[in-house]
């Protein structure tokens, strides 16, 4: 019985079963260690498959997942090629499709098999999942995945700015490389600040890392790394899904953008009998931050213990379902409940709030044309406070990166900060969807980046961040190639910040903050034109915002009505 089992959870049906472990051999030889526990009770009995490439000097299961075997499905856990025990050269994404189906094969050969499987896993395990997901045999009958989708340049890169805090911290802890007794955590740090970033990987790691440098050297969605070959294939097989998913994510998770697209591709037939859960979570499907979140925890990892059952039960053993399919399920922050929307993006209507003279926040814009101006410094960056972009360095001492929805600074709390602020709410604001930010800017820099969050202010001042965005300017307004920026020229920039459903109470003030850094969840620019991987020196810049006149800047919130 695992620790988190909530108490509700029906008996198990008895003990959980034996761990056998067994090599089997891919379609090229090579031999993966595969673990299975057999359900105890009848037999042939269904299947549940989780690929696993974190394995540590010994193999330790998931509990929650053995746990499984108890309630009559019979487990599998791989150890991916070249991870643990198993055999081959480890190479994040390349062979995960071709053993993933070889290990179906195997799996619907055995005896104890009855055509009845389902897909498990979140995060890397889940994108073992979602590769073979257009190339599934009959035998299996769903899928269950969490906080990963298929959009990875978007998982990557926001408008040009990459993402170190991820990709350059997980490529240290899983490149293979003998770290010689160095602390990860200290090597993840010297990686993420290292110039130029290209050559990171030989420096500190002592081997070129093909697959990160490709990530480093396409910023750009129209780049070939993305518009061909495996990741454009990636990308759209949502769109040839067949079977039902359920996919769980959370509004403070490093994957939740890529899972909304995910998700929309999905063909409404299948969409119709499929789920998706949004918590007030991170990357570990937990909440965290500084904010309470009243019934946003659930027992167990993966969006429950109980939820997991429940979709293997009714997918796998045709057992009754009582949440409702073709649904998107959301936890609405403020309102501390839960919200199923049977269509996403909601119908929503559009309130402005533009930019104004002292700093303030209006419903309309200024007559007379107004400006700040910032000296960014990539040399003193803004240090993320709150948001989704953080997973492997956060909360570790004062001054160090904070995740998820944290307590801001005071408005203006560094010059480099400009912040506006709205007056009181008369009502309750009901946001579900995107935020959209427009801004007017000019930098002495040949390209640079800007930043824009979206906060809330209670009434007794406390302030927490609801969503943010960034941009280079090379890459504004999402342009799938770098644009060519001339300094000093007048720029308009649109963001589009991830999605939320929110609920502001009445009293609270909405703050927007403007800059052009937060890092570590995004790269530090360093105000130099050219792919940014590649530049070693920085440059400061003078950066201007603009408003008022001809020059509206704006953020756009998606305001949900229940008679809309």
């Amino acid at each position: 019985m695992s620790e988190n089992q909530d108490p509700e959870f029906p008996a198990p049906h008895h003990e959980v079963g034996e761990r056998q472990d067994v090599r089997v051999a891919m379609s090229d030889g090579v031999q993966l260690m595969t673990h299975v526990w057999l359900s105890k009770g009848e037999q042939p009995a269904p299947v549940i498959v989780v690929r696993n490439p974190y394995i540590g000097r010994e193999f330790r299961p998931d509990p929650e997942v053995v746990l499984l075997s108890a309630y009559g499905y019979n487990v599998i856990i791989q150890e991916c090629r070249g991870r643990g025990s198993s055999e081959g050269r480890w190479v994040p994404f390349v062979h995960e499709k071709q053993d993933g189906l070889d290990t179906l094969d195997w799996i619907i050969a055995q005896h104890w098999c009855n055509g009845n499987i389902g897909l498990y896993g979140g995060s890397y395990l889940g994108f073992n999942h979602w590769v073979l997901a257009d190339s599934l045999p009959p035998e299996v009958k769903t899928l269950y995945i969490s906080v990963i989708g298929t959009e990875q340049q978007r998982f990557i890169y926001m408008d040009g700015m990459f993402r170190p805090d991820i990709y350059t911290s997980w490529t240290v802890t899983n490149a293979g490389a003998d770290l010689g007794g160095r602390s990860p955590r200290e090597l993840e740090e010297q990686a993420r600040q290292f110039r130029p970033p290209l050559e990171m990987d030989m420096t500190l790691l002592g081997k070129q890392l093909d697959w990160y440098r490709d990530f480093l050297l396409n910023p750009g969605a129209g780049e070939k790394l993305w518009q061909e070959g495996f990741w454009r294939e990636f990308q759209h097989i949502p769109s040839r899904l067949t079977v039902p998913v359920c996919m769980v994510g959370g509004w403070f998770d490093i994957a939740l953008d890529s899972m909304m697209l995910t998700y929309e591709q999905i063909p409404p037939e299948i969409r119709a009998r499929s789920r998706f859960i949004v918590g007030p979570w991170v990357h570990s499907l937990a909440p965290h931050g500084d904010r309470d979140f009243p019934g946003g925890t659930v027992n167990g990892g993966n969006g429950g213990f109980r939820e997991v059952l429940g979709w293997f039960d009714y997918m796998l053993k045709q057992a009754a379902y009582e949440e409702e399919l073709g649904t998107v399920k959301t936890y609405v922050i403020g309102a501390d409940d839960w919200k199923y929307w049977t269509s996403w993006p909601p119908l929503v209507q559009k309130r402005n709030c533009y930019l104004g003279q002292y700093n303030t926040l209006g419903e309309t814009p200024e007559a007379d044309e107004h400006q700040l101006t910032y000296t960014y410094d990539p040399l003193d960056p803004v240090i993320t406070v709150g948001g989704s972009g953080l997973l492997s360095t956060f909360e570790a001492g004062p001054g160090q990166p904070r995740t998820a929805c944290a307590l801001q600074p005071e408005p203006g709390y560094r010059q480099d900060v400009l912040s506006f602020l709205s007056a009181p709410l008369e009502e309750e604001l009901y946001l579900a969807g995107s935020i959209e930010a427009v801004l007017q800017v000019k930098s002495t820099a040949e390209d640079t980046s800007f930043t824009v969050k979206v906060s809330e202010v209670l009434p007794d001042g406390r302030a927490y961040n609801i969503a943010d965005g960034i941009t280079s300017l090379a890459y504004r307004n999402s342009s799938p190639e770098a644009l060519p920026y001339s300094p000093g020229s007048l720029e308009e920039i649109t963001f589009q910040l991830w999605p939320i459903t929110w609920a502001l109470r009445p009293g609270s003030r909405i703050r927007v903050d403007i800059s052009s850094s937060n890092f570590p969840a995004y790269h530090v620019h360093p105000n130099q034109a050219g792919n940014w991987s590649t530049i070693q020196e920085t440059v400061t810049a003078e950066q201007t915002i603009c408003w008022g006149g001809n020059h509206n800047a704006y953020i756009q919130l998606p305001v949900w009505k229940s008679q809309s």
